[in-house]
């Protein structure tokens, strides 16, 4: 007769019980949401370039299964990842409000009613990348309220079946965002929080901060150094900046030279800093720049 022990069973989370053992999660998660609406609307009225209204609902509690079968309108889904935690984020922007936020990105208005169908054309691509960088540094301010932590954004998906979550709990959290654009109403955006998600936060937002007494681990910090040893960096010196009207532009041919007036003071830059100054010179038979000083 065997005697091996029951598995036992999965952990339940109780984060929307009020005064359950994840009650301060909820509680955490409350002060994102409420700083993320006016984040979100600021950011969003960068990006399109027109006046908007925003009203961010609080979030409701469901299952992510049964969310994604209720998935029946063309939407984009967007990933993101938040500091340590598994599951993603995910934000869903409707079709609809794509298309609004397109037409006016060119100057127009939206009527309310023009959607666009099918694959996504050039410039939705390219909304759906301004959209993504918008939301993410909305997220990202947001969450700093509460939590040190950077959310990343990882790219979209337009079929609801590329959709990962790899939840332990199914529970999510769903807080929907109305938007008025042009005069007209929107059910724009969804955003995903899994239970599981804000669960492996909470040590990282209960852990006090301790850097000054933090003893580095010498082995740890020669692998960074090693490491930063090999990173490659551009690095680019500029000789001369000549400028010139149109009509000058328009009359160059090949063949024609344009004079560079000698400097000892050539800027060598790395990045988008100057690093350096120098001169250029040759050396075996090849252009080379010599450094003078540094910065």
């Amino acid at each position: 007769m065997s005697n091996s022990s029951p598995s036992p069973a999965p952990a339940e989370h109780s984060l929307l019980k009020k005064g359950g053992p994840d009650d301060t999660l909820l509680a955490m998660y409350g002060k994102v949401e409420k700083r993320l609406a006016g984040q979100l609307k600021g950011h969003l009225i960068n990006v399109i370039g027109c006046e908007l209204a925003l009203e961010l609902a609080s979030s409701d509690k469901a299952k992510f299964t049964d969310w994604l079968e209720a998935q029946e309108t063309d939407s984009v889904y967007l990933q993101y990842q938040f500091g340590i935690s598994e599951p993603p984020i995910w934000v869903r922007i409707s079709r609809l409000f794509l298309t609004a936020c397109v037409d006016c990105f060119f100057g127009g208005q939206y009527d309310g009613e023009s959607c666009a169908t099918g694959p996504l054309n050039r410039s939705e691509l390219r909304m759906i990348e301004r959209l993504g960088e918008a939301v993410e540094t909305s997220l990202s301010d947001s969450w700093s309220t509460v939590c040190e932590s950077a959310v990343r954004y990882s790219g979209f998906v337009h079929d609801k079946d590329d959709i990962e979550m790899q939840l332990d709990d199914d529970d999510i959290l769903v807080a929907a965002a109305r938007i008025e654009i042009s005069g007209h109403g929107v059910e724009a955006i969804e955003l995903l929080q899994s239970v599981d998600g804000l669960v492996s936060i909470d040590p990282q937002h209960s852990r006090p901060l301790q850097r000054d007494n933090e003893i580095v681990d010498p082995s740890w910090q020669h692998s960074l150094k090693d490491s930063f040893d090999h990173v490659y960096m551009p690095v680019r010196s500029v000789l001369a900046r000549p400028t010139m009207d149109l009509s000058q532009l328009s009359r160059l041919a090949v063949g024609d030279i344009l004079p560079v007036a000698p400097t000892d003071n050539v800027p060598l830059i790395v990045g988008d800093r100057v690093f350096a100054h120098g001169s250029i010179g040759e050396q075996n038979g090849g252009v080379a720049f010599k450094i003078k000083h540094f910065l």
